[in-house]
């Protein structure tokens, strides 16, 4: 498994730990599996602006400043 693919059970494993809501976790794991957010927007029927306001929330309760290191929390070993 390359780096940058992560399988939905480990992205689960690790993320319950920050008390993600459903739509948060959905979100979550489109971003680490490489989606942008214009792309996770589309896909989910939402605007753009909802998915930033998303992330904006993931990133405060996991405790990120931002996406590069939200990804990072799932690529650690």
């Amino acid at each position: 498994m390359k780096q940058s693919e992560i399988t939905k059970e480990q992205y689960l494993k690790i993320a319950q730990k920050f008390s993600f809501t459903k739509r948060e976790l959905e979100l979550g794991f489109l971003k680490v599996s490489g989606f942008s957010n214009r792309r996770i927007a589309y896909m989910l029927g939402i605007s753009e602006q909802t998915v930033k306001n998303h992330f904006t929330h993931i990133y405060e309760k996991a405790w990120v400043p931002g996406r590069n290191e939200f990804k990072e929390l799932f690529f650690e070993e």
